[in-house]
């Protein structure tokens, strides 16, 4: 939306200079993979507190980030988050979720680029935690190309519990796109399958799905 275009190049500079601070910016690859117009959802590990900045910092353009309904009471992010024109989804009440992913259609079939972190949350120690499926849902209901994003190092720059950042070096990378083949169950199931393998491949972090 225009908020989230308005918003986003000051974002970013300001995503830049505390990274900077904190010990250096992400190196960033995978960018051709990028489009830069026209819609796509970027699905993207969570490790850290930073993985916001960290994203804000490396990608050239500007996305709608899906965040999770309890950051409305947080005023710093709720600031952060409307300034860049960001979604809220409910991670808990299944009734609700489905008029989120309806939303998110919605922003797609508009042209807009969705950032999702489909784990929810995060927890100290490595691994990447099972995905919630509305991120993939929302992909194949509007045919929109599915971008695996990985973040590396953000967890040892600021664990979980912690506000004092280490320096550490950060890279993010974007994956190769995943076009949905339709917009069935079986379908989104294959979208998130998918992405997971590559998300664990880029990050080398154990898969926690089964536990």
């Amino acid at each position: 939306g225009r908020r989230g275009r308005f918003g986003w190049p000051l974002a970013r500079a300001a995503a830049r200079l505390l990274l900077r601070l904190a010990g250096g910016g992400p190196q960033v690859s995978g960018l051709q993979h990028l489009p830069m117009s026209g819609a796509c959802v970027l699905a993207a590990n969570h490790a850290s507190y930073l993985d916001g900045l960290v994203l804000a910092a490396a990608l050239p353009r500007a996305p709608v980030f899906v965040a999770k309904q309890e950051l409305v009471d947080n005023w710093f992010a709720r600031r952060f988050l409307d300034a860049l024109g960001a979604e809220f989804v409910e991670r808990f009440d299944a009734g609700q979720s489905l008029a989120d992913v309806g939303r998110l259609v919605e922003r797609l079939r508009a042209g807009e680029c969705l950032l999702v972190f489909p784990e929810g949350t995060f927890r100290r120690s490595p691994g990447l935690l099972p995905f919630r499926l509305g991120a993939f849902q929302a992909a194949a209901a509007a045919a929109a190309p599915l971008l695996p994003v990985a973040i590396i190092g953000s967890r040892a720059a600021l664990p979980d519990e912690t506000w004092r950042p280490r320096r550490q070096r950060i890279a993010v990378t974007v994956g190769t796109p995943i076009s949905p083949g339709g917009d069935g169950w079986a379908e989104v199931l294959k979208l998130r399958d998918s992405a997971r393998a590559q998300l664990l491949a880029l990050t080398g972090e154990a898969d926690l799905e089964q536990t």
